[in-house]
């Protein structure tokens, strides 16, 4: 890792990000080397009104379709593209940054120990990033790491497949900071999902949050005929984390009925409820649009009324007041402040594979992985 890049993502202060719209043309003028076909809005699918885009990539070896959100449509356009990169890079691993050996030989092997597995002989595929708890170079398996979903996969089904900690950006801190938030968002919803009575305790009174943009989404949300429920996952750490649900209110013929939900962890209580709010929306016109390969079946069966009568007369509930935010001043050491947070879930360790550089655009993509954080609850259900 070049000492300069650690340098700049520990630079205390966040770098300012370029216009998104002129980033995005810069992208599209070189469309046919990132293997895009199309960039469009789906949003008037629905009538919320949220920005809501996809880009299509026919060759990706993950998902072909990805989203992006944003209270604008240049927002909503950089985020889709940024997604659609992420796996462009994290698919096409240069192979002399890759190498072979077998499990037990690894120096590292005891940050691996939850996947289950202890002294195997088994060859793996591994790649070098740096621990930027300690500033040390770390192997990490080649799994953890790309988006090559290939069948049959080249990594051992004991690897788990996800994208968590894998983001792009314009600038090499921020792809960072995104890639932490979304490890401790994704680890929030599996300790949430194991705490009992969770959406009866920690349920927030939607009729409190009248402030900031978060505000200004639920008015527009709940206006365009919808209920909102929201939830404050509770941390061992500074930064919220929130769980939302968003679902028509029942007053209109049924269209996509059942709830639609987005998490957000961010500095703020309004960026990351904002967040969640936002990608609520986004969820459920991927629901609509049909366009996605990974959306499950299920989401588009019709439960009885009585079913969604209930789910929405929990919308209605919550008995907790939104926490607004105190400060919103500058920010002080904020990878500083995510590694902490990080150690405090838990984390033994923030490995970080820095996949793409490429600074005409700019992007960067970054995959942090922080063993032994879980981050997929559907994992240990898939084998």
């Amino acid at each position: 890792m070049d000492e300069g890049l650690l340098n700049i993502i520990f630079d205390a202060h966040l770098r300012t990000l370029p216009d998104p719209w002129q980033t995005a043309k810069r992208i599209l003028a070189r469309k046919n080397e990132f293997g895009i076909t199309r960039l469009g809005s789906v949003t008037n699918l629905d009538w919320i009104g949220i920005p809501v885009v996809q880009v299509v990539r026919p060759q990706s070896l993950s998902v072909t379709v990805s989203q992006g959100k944003g209270m604008t449509f240049p927002l909503a356009a950089i985020s889709a593209l940024m997604e659609s990169l992420e796996g462009w890079a994290s698919e096409r691993i240069a192979p002399d940054s890759i190498f072979t050996a077998p499990f037990r030989e690894s120096k590292e092997q005891g940050l691996w120990s939850h996947l289950g597995v202890r002294d195997t002989a088994e060859t793996l595929t591994w790649i070098d990033g740096v621990d930027l708890f300690s500033g040390l170079k770390t192997s990490v398996p080649l799994g953890l790491v790309d988006t090559a979903y290939t069948i049959p996969s080249p990594h051992p089904k004991w690897v788990p497949r996800d994208t968590s900690g894998l983001a792009a950006s314009a600038s090499v801190q921020h792809a960072v900071l995104h890639a932490c938030f979304e490890i401790l968002e994704r680890q929030a919803r599996c300790s949430a999902l194991e705490t009992p009575h969770f959406f009866d305790r920690f349920q927030i009174n939607t009729q409190s949050v009248t402030a900031g943009l978060s505000g200004e989404i639920v008015i527009k949300v709940r206006a365009a005929g919808f209920g909102v429920g929201i939830w404050r996952i509770p941390t061992a750490h500074e930064f919220p984390v929130y769980w939302v649900h968003i679902m028509e209110n029942g007053e209109q013929a049924p269209f996509a009925p059942l709830p639609a939900e987005g998490f957000g962890c961010a500095f703020t209580h309004d960026n990351a409820l904002a967040s969640a709010l936002l990608e609520a929306c986004q969820s459920r016109l991927g629901v609509i649009s049909a366009a996605r390969e990974d959306v499950r079946t299920d989401l588009y069966s019709y439960p009885g009324a009585s079913e969604l009568a209930g789910w929405r007369a929990q919308l209605a509930k919550g008995e907790r007041t939104y926490q607004t935010d105190v400060n919103n001043g500058p920010l002080e050491d904020p990878l500083r402040r995510i590694l902490t947070a990080l150690q405090l879930a838990g984390a033994q360790a923030a490995i970080l594979v820095h996949l793409h550089s490429d600074e005409r655009i700019p992007l960067h993509v970054a995959k942090v992985i922080a063993p032994p954080l879980e981050t997929n609850p559907e994992f240990h259900l898939a084998w």
